[in-house]
């Protein structure tokens, strides 16, 4: 906003219901907490960190990246830390969204407005303790892996952890060889654990040899980040080169049916099978989806598999029945006892933010989602009859083709964008058509035929059941980017504030270029050959 709305038109407040920014990465501080995409590429695009200490950022580092950005552009004073967003509404008289908070550390009521709204909370932001009965009956230490509790000691305890997510695979390798003995309780429906993204772009040179599959993280030496940070063009060829790695895999992994997915699924088998070793027939019948690679969102498992075949470890795959106090009663009758549980339950997904969004019509977004199946967002950026309303990377963006942040970043400029159409030309609220989202669908559901989205694997972007509409986008990453980069403003309702506001931006009748007097400025369209001219 800074760099291409006009200094001085505009004001910015960011709510923040936590302490402090960082989202995920400072709600979540579980062990082994870690991002699967590679650090190189897990920044801003145009901030690249040269300082990196792991291939695979822990959380910890990455929390401080995105603080340290705040404070090097010093974006901190935009922020209003523990204040919770619980209402807005549309001011369809005024054209303004009228916003009531909560601050968070009193208490006290805040009322707030603003000509444009962003939703920039995510998608999984709602963790969920699972619906079980009885689980305020267990009597020791429970916790969600998104709310983690540092000061329980889980050296030498009987442990049950519920889950084979994201969360679980990265917990479990960490707490499982200081534990007495560990109880892992997961579904049988089977999850991909894959290779590393991104690893084959690191040369011998960086790679250590795989003698352990385990364990294939690297740890960038001092000498390596003063070389990358001394040599910012080869720091960039090595983003470039992972980058293309992974938005090459869309075409790759997505396809249904494709030779290389069929490839793809071969390997990980086999590589799945490698690392948990001889017998354990139960478990790899469990855990080897029967759905193709790329159906859910496939999961790097650093020491996953191995750490599940260890002698301290049950992989349990009967139903719970309820959680008692020493431990869980399993459909097959067992009881399982232990002394500390985790749930490992992730997130529900929220297609819509947390607090409640009403319209000029006093719907809420939910209420006015409902006729269409419960989700109805553009691109991933607006809906229908929610005027100035924006959403970053929400349903139907590129939560599974690649990399999120670009998607991120370009999310945002759409949004400035049509800020600055709506400051330039006098509009009163620029609102979504039903007919251009409902067109976009049926474009979406014809494509995802055939990619392997459609199979029958549970997955939040399929509002977490096997068959429902797939809220992705219809292709990679890059086509997402090209999709957005200008908006389609043709695809939207213009409400101007009078009938002179269409053509308020034309001014007095003059433009910039003849403020300088340049006669190269002056007269652009004069040239000696056919090509493009422009005037400023």
């Amino acid at each position: 906003m800074e760099r291409q709305l006009e200094p001085g038109s505009w004001d910015l407040t960011l709510y923040e219901k936590n302490a402090r920014l960082g989202g995920t990465w400072f709600e979540n501080t579980y062990p082994g907490i870690a991002c699967d995409i590679p650090s190189p590429i897990y920044t801003y695009t145009f901030e690249p960190n040269p300082n990196w200490s792991f291939f695979y950022a822990h959380g910890a580092e990455i929390q401080g990246y995105f603080e340290g950005f705040a404070r090097k552009y010093d974006l901190e004073h935009y922020i209003q830390l523990n204040t919770q967003v619980q209402r807005t509404a549309w001011d369809e008289e005024l054209g303004i969204w009228r916003i009531t908070l909560e601050d968070r550390l009193t208490g006290a009521k805040i009322h707030d407005w603003s000509h444009v709204l962003i939703n920039g909370t995510g998608i999984l932001n709602t963790w969920t303790w699972p619906n079980i009965e009885g689980l305020k009956d267990f009597k020791g230490p429970i916790m969600h892996s998104a709310r983690w509790d540092h000061k329980v000691d889980f050296a030498g305890k009987s442990v049950g952890v519920i889950g084979k997510g994201s969360s679980a695979v990265q917990i479990i390798p960490q707490i499982q060889p200081i534990v007495k003995d560990l109880q892992v309780f997961m579904r049988p429906e089977g999850t991909w654990i894959s290779p590393p993204f991104g690893f084959s772009t690191l040369g011998d040179e960086f790679r250590k040899e795989d003698n352990d599959p385990s364990s294939r993280q690297y740890h960038f030496s001092e000498e390596q980040k003063r070389h990358f940070a001394e040599h910012p063009e080869e720091h960039l060829r090595l983003r470039r080169k992972i980058e293309c790695e992974i938005n090459t895999m869309f075409s790759k992994i997505y396809k249904k049916n494709s030779e290389d997915n069929e490839m793809i699924r071969e390997q990980m088998t086999k590589e799945m099978l490698r690392r948990i070793g001889p017998g354990h027939e139960e478990l790899k019948k469990a855990l080897i989806p029967t759905w193709a690679p790329g159906c859910r969102r496939v999961t790097p498992g650093d020491g996953f598999l191995e750490a599940l075949v260890k002698d301290n470890v049950d992989c349990v795959f009967s139903g719970i029945e309820k959680i008692t106090p020493d431990g869980i009663l399993t459909a097959d009758g067992r009881q399982h006892k232990f002394d500390i549980l985790v749930c490992a339950t992730g997130y529900k997904p929220a297609f819509g933010p947390a607090w409640e969004v009403v319209n000029g019509q006093g719907k809420t977004l939910k209420q006015d989602w409902e006729p269409y199946g419960g989700v109805n967002i553009y691109m991933g950026l607006s809906c229908p009859r929610f005027p100035n309303f924006f959403t970053i990377v929400g349903a139907c963006a590129t939560w599974s083709n690649g990399t999120l942040l670009p998607s991120i970043e370009t999310s945002i400029e759409y949004s400035i964008q049509c800020m600055n159409k709506i400051q330039s030309e006098g509009i009163k609220s620029l609102s979504l058509k039903q007919q251009a989202l409902d067109e976009l669908y049926l474009h979406m559901d014809v494509f995802h035929k055939a990619t392997v989205f459609q199979e029958p694997c549970r997955s939040w972007f399929k509002s977490g059941t096997k068959d429902a509409r797939i809220y992705l986008w219809p292709g990679g990453t890059l086509h997402f980017l090209k999709s957005i980069k200008v908006p389609r403003y043709e695809d939207y309702d213009i409400e101007y504030i009078n009938r002179l506001s269409r053509f308020a931006f034309y001014g007095n009748g003059e433009v910039k270029a003849q403020e300088s007097g340049d006669p190269n400025e002056m007269s652009p369209y004069i040239r000696n050959a056919d090509t493009p001219w422009n005037i400023e």
